[in-house]
């Protein structure tokens, strides 16, 4: 099992299966259609959002593609500390319903973030329910997610220091 140094929380967490892969956490909630994936990882010291983008979509070709035509909203996001990230929110119809998803690159010294929420509606009031998933995750999760520091990560060991024997 790998150790993801990503913290989130998810509402409603029990009704969410979790998986780890060989390099994205997954979260699963069938009964909406929703997913969230998540991923860091080391790349150059010095490289762009772009860069981080493009090594994400080797891995991962169900990252949607971002029309300028569904982008419902596009701005930089504080989340995870220490990254130049950008969150894309995009709705789009497909042959199952209306699709929307919540896109976030971000790039760091030397790491690489990705986050790809996607969730699928169809029926009356898809629009709205799309939205109000979208603005969730938003809102809840993805504008919190932290990632781990080197020493949160590493094993904690106890140190015991003796006092030093008193001179006679």
């Amino acid at each position: 099992m790998l150790d993801f140094p990503v913290e989130f929380t998810l509402p409603n967490k029990a009704s969410w299966r979790l998986t780890e892969g060989p390099s994205w956490l997954v979260a699963e909630h069938r009964s909406s259609s929703s997913q969230l994936a998540l991923r860091t990882w080391r790349a150059d010291r010095v490289l762009r959002r772009a860069d981080c983008e493009a090594q994400a979509r080797l891995g991962r070709s169900s990252i949607p593609i971002v029309h300028d035509e569904a982008v419902v909203e596009r701005y930089a996001l504080l989340a995870p500390a220490d990254f130049d990230s950008e969150l894309v929110v995009g709705v789009e119809p497909s042959a199952l319903g209306l699709e929307g998803y919540a896109l976030v690159i971000g790039a760091s010294v030397g790491r690489c973030y990705a986050a790809v929420f996607t969730t699928r509606v169809s029926g009356q009031g898809a629009e709205r329910e799309v939205a109000a998933r979208l603005g969730l995750v938003v809102d809840r999760v993805l504008s919190h997610v932290r990632v781990l520091r080197v020493e949160e990560r590493a094993p904690r060991r106890h140190l015991v220091v003796s006092p030093k024997a008193a001179k006679e």
